[in-house]
């Protein structure tokens, strides 16, 4: 099995819990099994962006709690599930193959020279969302380089509150890229994969001996 040639935020965090983990969902290819969850959260998602976009004409019951701020990027005339992709040296490309980093923007808009990024989370808030809006803010300046900042938030659909902020200034690119970069790069240069038990990790992994998986652990 060959190692992918680009990485996205999912593909670090489950890297940085468990290197064993990435290697088998992302170099062996070993199929991930989907949950109630995860095909809860798609379908949300998917209700969110069809309103955004225009798709629907009301907002679903089931996101009702966003429901007004789902309507402001409506007006806003807001981009959907758009896919951003930066070469090796952080510029944007339109080639997957040159492709070194590749994020999956749920909703973004540009008012007044600000770049606003929103990322719809179904279920808990978890401190990991920051890191992954501050990856998505970051790649939001190389794609707008124009913009004076760029906002981000995390948009709870089951509570219909919008936490997790953050600002990311052009000042701060060459530190966040170095930062960023030199994980990515961590995670590639692995030949090891060398497997961190727990009893969180293993609990919820599907790749646990205790699941049938192909972990010892």
């Amino acid at each position: 099995m060959s190692k992918p040639t680009r990485w996205s935020y999912s593909s670090l965090s489950t890297y940085k819990q468990c290197p064993q983990k990435w290697r088998f969902s992302y170099i062996d290819n070993i199929e991930w099994p989907s949950s109630p969850a995860m095909a809860r959260g798609t379908r949300l998602h998917s209700m969110c962006e069809d309103f955004v976009t225009g798709k629907i004409p009301s907002v679903p019951h089931e996101i009702q709690k966003i429901g007004p701020l789902l309507l402001s990027l409506q007006v806003a005339g807001a981009k959907a599930e758009e896919v951003w992709l930066l070469d090796y040296n952080w510029e944007p490309t339109d080639d997957p193959a040159e492709a070194w980093v590749k994020a999956i923007i749920d909703v973004h808009h540009v008012a007044d020279s600000i770049l606003h990024v929103k990322d719809y989370k179904s279920g808990q808030m978890y401190p990991d969302h920051l890191d992954q809006l501050e990856l998505y803010g970051l790649i939001g300046l190389a794609k707008y380089p124009e913009v004076k900042r760029v906002d981000t938030s995390a948009v709870y659909i089951d509570t219909g509150y919008e936490g997790n902020e953050s600002t990311i200034l052009p000042s701060m690119k060459i530190k966040l890229i170095d930062k960023w970069h030199t994980e990515a790069e961590r995670m590639m240069e692995d030949e090891i994969y060398e497997p961190v038990p727990s009893p969180q990790n293993c609990r919820w992994c599907p790749y646990a001996k205790s699941k049938g998986g192909p972990c010892e652990y």
